[in-house]
Order: C-alpha cells, then sequence, then structure tokens
C-alpha cells in the first residue's frame, strides 16, 4: 500500500512539474471576464497551468468557475499614487510569486505592469507586460504622465516582452524611450471569438431592443467617460435632431465609473430629459443590442484597441469611429464604416448623415465586410497562438537550462 501511495505521488508529481505554470496579472477580474476569458480556456485547454491574480469585484465568482486558479488582490489600489499602498502591493505580489514560482508571469495595466515587473524581476521570474492602453495620465498629460512615463521605464527594462494592441502606442513608448523596440509586439487587439459568440446568426433579438417606430438607429457603447467622446456624441444627435426625426440617438455603458473623466448622474439625465439621447442602462450580455442597431458609434479620444467596436464589427454592424489609435485599425473608410476627426461634432454629424442617407443595401454591404475584417484579421485563435508560441519558447529555454 506504500509503495502504491508513494507511485502515485511521483506520477502526479510529474504531471504537475510539466506543466507550464502561469500567472496573469490584471486590475480587476471584471477585465479577465470582459476581454481574456477565451484566452484563459486556450491555456488551460493546452495544459498550462493558469493562476489568476486580480481585486475581487462582481465578476469574480466567473473566474473561480473558469478552471484557472483565482487569488484575489488586497493591496492593489488601481486609482491614484499612494506609496504606502503601492509599497504594499509590490510585497503582496511579491510573496505570491514566491509561493507559486510560475514559469512566467503576464501582466496587464499600469500597476500589474510597474509593480509587477519589479517584482518578478527581484526572483527572476520571466515576465510580459502587455500595454492595453494608455489611459487618463497619458491623454492628460502632466506630471502625472512624466511620474508614470518613469515608471514605465524602469519596470520595463527586466520585461522580458512587452506588448501592444497597437502601433501607435508601440511607437510612443519607443520614441520617448520607455522600453527597447526589440522586444516589443503588436497584438491584433485581445482577439474576438467572431466565429461562435459574436456570430449574428447565434444572436436572437429580443422584444424591446428595436423600435419599429422610428428610422436609423444610432448607438454609444462604451464606459460613460468623456475621454470616449460621449460629449461629441450627444452634440452631434443635436445638430442631427434639427434635420431629421426619424433617427434616434441610443447610450448603452456603465454610467457610475470611478474615473475623473466619469460622466454625472445629473449630466447624463439632462441629455435624456432634453430629449436628445435614449440610456439604455448597461447589460451583461451587449450582442442582442448590436444586432438590433443599425451603426454604432464611438468617437473616443484613443484606445488601446477598441473591443466594442470588435464585437459590433463581428455581428455585422457598420461603425462610425475616430480617426484615432485603436479605432483606425477596426474601420476601413468607406467600407466598413466611417472615420471622423476626434473631438469634432461637426464631422461626427457629417459622418452619421452620410450613413442614414446610405441605401439600406449598402449599409448591409458595409456590415458584411466589418464582419470579414474581424474573422480575417482580429480572430482571437491570433492571439491565443502568439500567446502560445511565447509559453513554449518559455518552457524550451527551462527545460535547456532548468537552473536559469
Amino acid at each position: 500500500m506504500i509503495i502504491g501511495a508513494s507511485l502515485c505521488f511521483t506520477l502526479n508529481l510529474i504531471i504537475t512539474v510539466d506543466k507550464t505554470k502561469i500567472i496573469l496579472v490584471s486590475n480587476t477580474s471584471w477585465s479577465f471576464v470582459k476581454f481574456r476569458m477565451t484566452l484563459i480556456k486556450a491555456l488551460l485547454d493546452n495544459g498550462c497551468h493558469v493562476i489568476l491574480l486580480a481585486p475581487e469585484d462582481e465578476e469574480t465568482p466567473k473566474l473561480r468557475a473558469s478552471g484557472a486558479t483565482y487569488v484575489p488582490l488586497n493591496r492593489l489600489q488601481a486609482k491614484g499614487v499612494n506609496p504606502f499602498s503601492d509599497i504594499a502591493f509590490v510585497k503582496e505580489l511579491s510573496g505570491i510569486f514566491k509561493a507559486e514560482r510560475p514559469d512566467l508571469v503576464i501582466q496587464y495595466t499600469i500597476k500589474p505592469n510597474v509593480y509587477g515587473s519589479f517584482a518578478a524581476r527581484k526572483l527572476g521570474i520571466p515576465h510580459i507586460s502587455v500595454v492595453t492602453g494608455l489611459g487618463y495620465t497619458f491623454i492628460r498629460g502632466g506630471w502625472m504622465t512624466r511620474v508614470t512615463s518613469w515608471m514605465y521605464r524602469r519596470a520595463f527594462k527586466s520585461a522580458h516582452q512587452v506588448w501592444f494592441l497597437n502601433n501607435d502606442d508601440r511607437e510612443l513608448f519607443v520614441s520617448r524611450g520607455l522600453v527597447d523596440g526589440k522586444k516589443t509586439l503588436v497584438l491584433p487587439g485581445e482577439g474576438i471569438d467572431a466565429i461562435d459568440h459574436f456570430n449574428p446568426g447565434s444572436v436572437q433579438i429580443r422584444d424591446g431592443d428595436v423600435d419599429s417606430r422610428k428610422g436609423t438607429q444610432f448607438v454609444f457603447v462604451a464606459r460613460l467617460l468623456f475621454d470616449k467622446g460621449i460629449t461629441e456624441y450627444v452634440a452631434a444627435a443635436r445638430i442631427l435632431k434639427e434635420r431629421y426625426r426619424d433617427v434616434d440617438f441610443n447610450v448603452l455603458g456603465y454610467l457610475n465609473v470611478k474615473n475623473p473623466s466619469a460622466v454625472s448622474a445629473v449630466q447624463l439625465r439632462d441629455w435624456v430629459d432634453s430629449g436628445i439621447i435614449r440610456y439604455l442602462g448597461h447589460v451583461d450580455d451587449v450582442r442582442p443590442i448590436l444586432r438590433s442597431q443599425d451603426c454604432v458609434v464611438l468617437p473616443s479620444y484613443r484606445e488601446g484597441m477598441s473591443t466594442t467596436l470588435m464585437e459590433a464589427a463581428a455581428l455585422g454592424r457598420p461603425l462610425i469611429a475616430s480617426d484615432v489609435a485603436g479605432c483606425r485599425e477596426l474601420v476601413d473608410d468607406g467600407v466598413n464604416g466611417f472615420l471622423c476627426a476626434a473631438k469634432d461634432p461637426s464631422d461626427l454629424a457629417e459622418k452619421m448623415e452620410r450613413f442614414m442617407l446610405l441605401p439600406k443595401a449598402k449599409q448591409m454591404e458595409m456590415g458584411a465586410a466589418g464582419r470579414k475584417k474581424m474573422l480575417v484579421e482580429y480572430a482571437d485563435t491570433k492571439v491565443h497562438q502568439i500567446y502560445l508560441d511565447y509559453i513554449n519558447h518559455v518552457s524550451k529555454v527551462k527545460r535547456e537550462h532548468p537552473k536559469r
């Protein structure tokens, strides 16, 4: 009996050691669920031992049920700069990394990228930082941008790879000396499951998602932040409301977000009461609403790579978006939608009017072109393969140099 038990233990140990252990770190559980669930599944399906680190929020139960190991982060304050809390966060990460001894750490968003790199470097653990966007500090500029740039520069010296979601962000970081261009890579966004989940044929439009009494339906889908272009969208809607009666301007997204750029509830109510927009609230599953709309609009100031636009295009919806990083890559102007000048309500209104005046057949043709673009250029399987190729590289190095 003792021999048998020992043999079983040895076999299990071999399997565990042979399995690549990967830690993924993000500033919210929500972001893992929203952007990376298919990646997590792909890693698990390929035999990786996946550990997810993020603060607890309303989406945490989905991480616990994913098949990966979830470990809560208690010391991460996503916003603001507090030296004491940030030091505590580095210590928390260091303790987890030391206990788990992963083969690779992959980090998302500013604080995990910076402080995760410090913790991983100290323990000699290979790590990748994924820059998912520049965020409020880079868009606004000022002293916070300078501080953040200095921290990125220090952190990325030790990073084995730094991945970006668009080339504009990569070029900005390289040109400012924040990262060595030789160890950078541009992903095709976070990837989109256009074959199954965002397949228009599999989405049923619910009663109430379409107002049959109206004509053209536009929808703005994003967190309600001024940096997403919500003010420009409302201003363009006001212009077109004066010219046309058969058009609706809808808004879908989270309102009470903790962000310096957040729209207030009072401001939103004023827009709704004036009859300019209809607020649809926020939903867990955006697909039925996206399918019910004629065109999805995102006049954002800058994105990493807009998931909203990718989802809408995969569902066959034409797009109107700002000609900025993270949006322009997804819109072939005049083919699957239109690009407008950023922060320019008049130009946005002109592009929206141009879309309204297109024949229905041309609008549908645009939607089909957008779906094809997602399938060819932005499929999540392409993104997964990039991760898996690098993980295989790390595993190979470990086998050839076990003491490293």
